[in-house]
């Protein structure tokens, strides 16, 4: 049995629909600290670790960074580092992989004039956020933003840009064709909440349109993230459907069904190239991460 702090937590990221897929990461290992913290004697065995970790992938199975992270934690574990550490461990490689991922994106939006993003990825947040400290706003790149409905991330985004000097188009999701010809961007760069080993990426709904539009019209659509985000091996991947009423709440009549999915399938194709914190390729199986204990594979299972 776990704490009351600890379970009600894991609800509460089960229904975060705004925050970035690498910060509800950041928020589960937090948790997880917090619950060791509180008696680590009691996850003195890998067994009794690895129970807990799998409740935290549970809190949302299509984001591969759960998964991963705790693969991570895993892993300190069986090198020996103190269980009352593991944590700390875990945010310290997780903050290495973003600086060394910030300081690859960082060189290429500073020379677009334009860019086009969908929904919010904190990873484009934090290399906006740099770019700025170092450049006169009249030099940084215009923004086009979509809404990013229902939960609106893309507006949290389009206000944080702006203030941080960006100047910012803000339109609906159902506008991605008309901004890519009208607006002529140098390149589309998104996020990820999963990267699989072929290269299909799973990110809001939305994406997958906005890389047809510009595959149609030439112009580069990039994925950016650390390899937290990449599958080690395929898994049965569902697009789920959340609350229609985030949707469609008062007056719905009960004969109209709402969908509601979040994330969609983005497939390689469409893709120009990926931006890790190794740098850039055109093909994500290029960056290579060997599978050598079968603790590791058994999470995948």
């Amino acid at each position: 049995m776990y704490s009351k702090e600890f379970q009600e937590q894991i609800a509460r990221l089960k229904t975060d629909k705004v925050s970035g897929s690498e910060e509800i990461v950041r928020k589960a290992v937090l948790l997880i600290k917090n619950e060791i913290q509180l008696n680590p004697a009691r996850f003195g065995k890998i067994i009794d670790l690895s129970e807990m970790l799998r409740k935290v992938i549970d809190i949302k199975k299509e984001m591969s960074a759960l998964r991963n992270v705790l693969i991570y934690f895993m892993d300190f574990f069986q090198h020996g580092v103190a269980v009352e550490d593991l944590a700390d461990r875990v945010i310290e490689k997780m903050d290495e992989q973003r600086k060394h991922l910030i300081d690859k994106l960082k060189p290429i939006i500073s020379q677009c004039k334009n860019i086009v993003t969908m929904s919010r990825s904190s990873t484009i947040f934090c290399a906006l956020k740099k770019l700025s400290e170092t450049q006169d706003s009249d030099k940084l790149p215009e923004l086009t933003v979509f809404e990013s409905r229902p939960a609106l991330e893309g507006k949290k985004l389009a206000l944080e840009a702006v203030n941080l000097g960006y100047k910012v188009n803000y339109l609906v999701d159902a506008a991605v064709g008309r901004a890519i010809k009208a607006l002529n961007p140098d390149l589309v760069l998104i996020g990820a909440d999963t990267i699989f080993p072929n290269g299909n990426v799973v990110n809001k709904i939305g994406c997958h349109a906005l890389a047809i539009f510009a595959s149609q019209d030439k112009v580069p659509f990039y994925v950016t993230s650390t390899t937290l985000k990449l599958l080690l091996k395929s898994i049965p991947f569902t697009i789920q459907s959340y609350p229609s009423s985030e949707v469609w709440a008062k007056d719905k009549p009960k004969e109209v069904k709402v969908y509601n999915p979040y994330f969609e399938i983005i497939p390689a194709n469409l893709i120009t190239g990926f931006i890790t914190e190794y740098g850039f390729s055109t093909n994500i199986p290029d960056v290579r991460i060997v599978l050598e204990k079968e603790y590791i594979r058994e999470m995948y299972e």
